[in-house]
């Protein structure tokens, strides 16, 4: 299906009158007629913000390419979302996948998170991308979410550029790690998410719907601490892809390392393949089988580097394996 179908059921939160006027114009205008806006990425847009003159309004599940959204194709993009138990099991979040998403839209797991997160830490004094509000669409085909935000004209990314260079580039990444600890540790809050910066070299956070709380009645020292090192290894894994396309040249491993560096001060190559091998590999990406033993994860986490140091920050009150 490529475009959208009428009639439209379309439902917006915590928004103005004219966002949500803005809006609904936006998705009225199927492709019987032409709609005006910037596209950004596969699934947004940027339109003319109603209520200031120095921003724009961006629409992240806006359609396909400025198109449509297309019910009954879902996204096979992104990492698979994961959590774990109390003793340390991986288990898959089907509802926090991307592949829950349809092309063009969002999933309203990934609609309302965006906007709680966006809350919670911009009350705490971080610099974030502002979380408007958030809405659905709903056609006899299906029912897709959006998220919406303030964008600013001034804001661009942070990959490797002439005026973003590689080691520009690798400061950010372990910036990013370090705001990922950071969270964990003082809010409960574990993710991932990227920057944009902005003219005066100011880092906003920027893509928050992977967050979930990890509270210490339902994690122990052994799921906090997984689900930490879950979302450092995505920062690893985007820091490699993106220093590779933007012809960093560097092996990949060291690649990898360079977040790791806000857990372990001199992590380099070797560090990341000890990571990768006794705790990626058997332990965040592996459902357990009968085996499993959680003095086994805990025994193999104080044996790499990475690993201890992220134990060794969980605040008390989770429940610990080992006194």
């Amino acid at each position: 299906m490529d475009q959208i179908e009428n009639p439209l059921q379309i439902e917006m939160r915590h928004v103005s009158d004219a966002v949500a006027r803005r809006v609904r114009a936006w998705f009225e205008r199927t492709t019987h007629g032409r709609r005006l806006g910037i596209v950004d990425g596969s699934r947004s847009v940027l339109l003319p913000h109603p209520d200031r003159r120095d921003a724009l309004l961006k629409i992240k599940g806006a359609g396909f390419l400025g198109g449509g959204i297309l019910f009954g194709e879902h996204l096979k993009t992104g990492p698979m979302a994961v959590t774990f138990d109390f003793d340390g099991r991986m288990m898959e979040d089907v509802a926090a996948r991307h592949d829950n998403a349809v092309v063009g839209g969002a999933s309203f797991q990934q609609a309302a998170t965006e906007y709680r997160v966006s809350g919670l830490l911009q009350a705490e004094g971080y610099r974030v991308v502002p979380c408007l509000g958030f809405g659905s669409i709903t056609t006899p085909a299906g029912r897709s979410w959006f998220s919406l935000f303030e964008w600013r004209r001034d804001w661009s990314g942070i990959t490797i550029s002439a005026d973003f260079p590689t080691e520009r580039y690798f400061d950010a990444n372990v910036g990013i790690a370090r705001h990922q600890v950071e969270m964990a540790v003082r809010h409960r809050l574990i993710g991932y998410f990227t920057y944009v910066r902005d003219m005066d070299g100011n880092l906003i956070l920027k893509d928050l719907h992977p967050f979930r709380r990890v509270d210490p009645v339902n994690h122990s020292q052994l799921s906090w601490t997984l689900e930490l090192l879950h979302a450092l290894w995505i920062r690893c894994s985007a820091c490699r892809f993106f220093a590779r396309t933007g012809g960093a040249d560097h092996e990949d491993d060291e690649l990898s390392s360079i977040p790791l560096r806000a857990l372990v001060a001199d992590a380099d190559a070797a560090d990341y393949r000890a990571f990768e091998t006794m705790i990626v590999e058997p332990y965040l990406h592996r459902k357990p089988d009968a085996s499993f033993s959680p003095v086994a994860l805990h025994d193999t986490l104080r044996t790499v580097r990475v690993g201890e140091a992220a134990l060794a920050l969980c605040p008390q009150d989770y429940v610990r394996l080992v006194p």
